[in-house]
């Protein structure tokens, strides 16, 4: 008999499009819905892995992440039964965020994403900027002992110490998640080593889009492909994310 399924997801670009800006991101009644009805199908088997910070994901969902199994800021927080594992809170980040907008700010089109654990320089309304935002953040990171995490038109300086391989795997030895395969699902730089441990770890990775198709075992074309296989397994009606 084979092992059941357990499903690890990213959130921006996988259940969502990406927004052009962080704060442009609606969760709606539909996917709160819809999300925690494939958890419950999967008997809690199955988490959001996100390089949002776990406060900004709360303010987005509500209390429909408060039963499920959540990995924040890549791995640095991780909720889990009702219990949240996190290092201190880093006050360096409110300074750099400062220092950045002195720098660039808002008029030049650098929208700079606050979180509990790390700082998005994101690009994406100024793409000309890409290479002096690039410098800054190496400047920060030299200075500060910061790890730099490229994404989607985004540079993140964040504490090393974990990314979403690491979540992955510290998810995967808790119960009710170590009995079982994981699948993960991603679209960014960032997801290829969550999509390396779910694979050592017997399962594997699907990317959403072509950015990292290349990493993954298979591909599925937008959120809204990822959500047609959450309906499956939230609804039992089918076999879910076969590529």
């Amino acid at each position: 008999m084979s092992a059941p399924l357990a499903l690890l997801l990213d959130f921006d670009g996988t259940l969502v499009p990406t927004a052009r800006t962080p704060d442009g991101v609606v969760v709606g009644e539909a996917l709160r819905t819809l999300v925690a009805a494939a958890c419950e199908q999967l008997e809690g088997r199955l988490a959001i892995i996100s390089g949002r910070s776990l406060k900004q994901l709360d303010a987005l969902w509500g209390r429909t992440l408060w039963p499920m199994t959540v990995a924040a800021s890549h791995g640095l927080e991780l909720r889990h039964d009702g219990h949240r594992r996190a290092p201190a809170p880093a006050r360096i980040f409110s300074r750099l965020a400062r220092e950045t907008e002195a720098r660039f700010g808002a008029a030049r089109g650098v929208v700079i994403e606050l979180k509990s654990y790390g700082l998005g320089l994101h690009y994406r309304l100024a793409p000309d900027l890409r290479g002096p935002v690039e410098r800054w953040a190496e400047e920060c990171a030299a200075a500060h002992g910061l790890v730099i995490q490229e994404g989607d038109m985004v540079f993140e300086l964040r504490l090393p110490g974990a990314d979403k391989g690491d979540a992955v795997r510290a998810i995967m030895a808790l119960a009710p998640f170590r009995t079982s395969t994981p699948l993960y699902i991603g679209d960014d730089f960032t997801d290829i080593p969550a999509i390396a441990a779910a694979r050592a770890l017997g399962g594997r990775g699907l990317a959403v889009g072509a950015r990292i198709a290349d990493q993954a075992d298979g591909m599925l074309a937008d959120p809204a492909a990822v959500l047609e296989g959450v309906r499956a397994l939230a609804t039992g009606s089918g076999d879910a994310f076969i590529t």
